[in-house]
């Protein structure tokens, strides 16, 4: 039978901090402990820098993929067209060409797109009396 405790798929280095951290036993963590972290978590204020680095990441990103488009707009359309083919077509012979920068741009919007989405759930939450 296969001991369930320990993993069959480790390297002879591996194994002996597994049998070193199987030695351990599990404590569980004090009661409060989660709401006092999540409390601390919230309680921040200043968030303002996470909007500056957001908009200093998403704007000239965005500006360069409008200008993309906006300058090679029958490349980017036929690049589109020809990625929508390839998807459709059970053929692997199709062609299409993304520019690196344009694979940049998309990535620094993403991680601007994080830091926003980050400043914005960690926000207090303000609520307001119905009069």
């Amino acid at each position: 039978m296969i001991d369930q405790r320990r993993p069959s798929d480790l390297e002879d280095a591996e194994r002996l901090v597994q049998r070193l951290l199987s030695a351990i036993p599990p404590r569980a963590l004090p009661l409060g402990f989660r709401d006092e972290v999540m409390r601390q978590v919230t309680a921040r204020t200043t968030l303002t820098w996470e909007w500056i680095a957001a908009a200093v990441l998403a704007v000239p990103s965005l500006a360069f993929l409008i200008f993309q488009v906006v300058d090679r707009a029958d490349e980017v359309g036929a690049a589109l067209n020809n990625i929508v083919a390839a998807a459709a077509s059970d053929s692997s012979d199709a062609f299409f060409f993304v520019d690196g920068t344009v694979v940049l741009a998309l990535a620094i919007l993403g991680v601007a797109s994080l830091i926003a989405a980050h400043a914005a759930l960690v926000r207090p939450v303000r609520r307001t009396t119905a009069r």
